[in-house]
């Protein structure tokens, strides 16, 4: 039976458990530091698969209010984020009318959540500041025939090879019956909650110069080549 300085130290490394930075967990890759918070907004994006994509929404029943909904996507170590979209989706037709779109992320995502985003250890939650959160916000871009396109099928097919059946790596975006073609999102802005303190905002000329821990970078800077627009 467990004396009492033993249940003491059991109490104290599990407060601490839960309270360590809430991070999505790829294997073989290095955490940025907490403070850095340019790297870890691309460290997030990096490693996790879907996020939530806001859009200003046009359905006729509730027109000029946010919707969300889920999206598949990949950067393929640049910071932009690769998606897969249908013209058909409501999502995308409210892209059409406005580009301007938010996708949020949280290491409470997935089955290797952290114990800092874990309600059921007693003192988790997705939405404690320790469970890393990362709202990207910018502009909707059709990448279809562009310079990068080969590098959103690249991306996308690594993480998300499934999407291949749909048609969406067809060049020229025909996409199948449901006609998908690949878009990215041009990040204006990072908004990163990984600990207490208040959110860190993060610029697009930060955000896409960090040196993040990613496996493609330019032999001359060191960093993952990007650019922050179209």
């Amino acid at each position: 039976m467990a004396g009492p300085t033993s249940t003491l130290l059991l109490a104290l490394a599990g407060l601490v458990a839960c309270q360590a930075p809430g991070r999505p967990r790829e294997a073989g890759v290095p955490v940025p530091a907490v403070g850095d918070h340019a790297a870890y907004c691309r460290w997030m994006v990096r490693s996790m698969t879907w996020g939530t994509m806001s859009t200003i929404s046009t359905q006729a029943s509730i027109a000029g209010y946010p919707f969300g909904n889920p999206v598949s996507f990949a950067d393929g170590g640049t910071g932009n984020p690769y998606m897969c979209v249908s013209p058909l989706d409501s999502s995308v037709k409210d892209l059409q009318a406005n580009p301007k779109f938010s996708l949020t992320l949280s290491a409470a995502q997935g089955q290797n959540a952290p114990a800092a985003c874990a309600p059921e250890s007693g003192r988790g939650d997705p939405e404690n500041p320790p469970c890393a959160r990362l709202a990207l916000t910018g502009d909707f871009v059709d990448v279809t025939g562009g310079p990068e396109f080969n590098t959103a099928v690249a991306a996308l097919n690594a993480t998300h090879p499934t999407l291949n059946s749909w048609g969406c790596f067809q060049a020229g975006g025909s996409g199948g019956s449901h006609g998908f073609f690949l878009a990215k999102m041009a990040v204006k802005q990072a908004w990163l909650i990984n600990m207490y303190g208040g959110p860190a905002v993060v610029s697009p000329k930060d955000y896409y110069a960090a040196d993040a821990p990613l496996p493609a970078k330019s032999a001359a800077t060191g960093r993952a080549e990007a650019t922050a627009t179209a």
